[in-house]
């Protein structure tokens, strides 16, 4: 009996680690799920990674990135909207931020679905992935899972031994329906 308590004891202590690190997965702050009008910051993050035992061993300098232009593209590759800075009118990454509001280069607000953001800059192009959903006809499992086309993209950029630049979504968490796993859902709705 003991032993069966023990073994009980070790898979209850598995299945709560587990639900935590897929709590904590699920609502991070850039999950690339946004309602249908929300609007979608972000911004290009130049650091200096460090290596396991300390920071690189070699005299590493970071040249600062500089953002060219960025675009939105629908699930079929098609640009739905599009913002390019002439080569005179680079922007630094650290002043630099932007934001996207869900409509595409005529000023029509897009239609629900799965799109891509790609960031072009001084290193190379960056991407993610992003959800637009409507709360009212899905209430959002986008965060767990529903996960887009996420293996495609490059969100970080490894310059050198120790710079690294990667492509940062600015969202606020949201209030969620279930807080175990942290779904999405709008009060708005019915």
């Amino acid at each position: 009996m003991k032993q069966w308590s023990t073994r009980g004891s070790i898979v209850l202590l598995v299945l709560l680690m587990t639900v935590v690190v897929v709590g904590q997965a699920t609502t991070t702050t850039s999950s690339g799920c946004y309602e249908v009008g929300e609007l979608i910051q972000f911004k290009v993050q130049d650091t200096t990674r460090g290596w396991w035992w300390g920071n690189c061993c070699c005299e590493c300098a970071c040249d600062e990135t500089q953002v060219t232009g960025w675009h939105i593209a629908n699930s079929s590759g098609e640009t739905t909207f599009e913002v390019l800075h002439d080569d005179d009118e680079a922007v630094a990454a650290s002043i630099w931020q932007a934001n996207w509001a869900q409509i595409d280069s005529s000023g029509v607000t897009v239609p629900p679905g799965e799109y891509t953001l790609y960031v072009d800059t001084s290193v190379g192009t960056l991407s993610r992935s992003l959800q637009v959903y409507d709360p009212c006809s899905y209430c959002g499992y986008c965060n767990f899972f529903w996960h887009c086309n996420w293996c495609d993209k490059t969100s970080t950029i490894i310059t050198n031994c120790s710079c690294k630049t990667s492509l940062v979504l600015l969202k606020e968490e949201s209030n969620c329906c279930w807080p175990l796993f942290r779904f999405q859902c709008s009060s708005s709705c019915p």
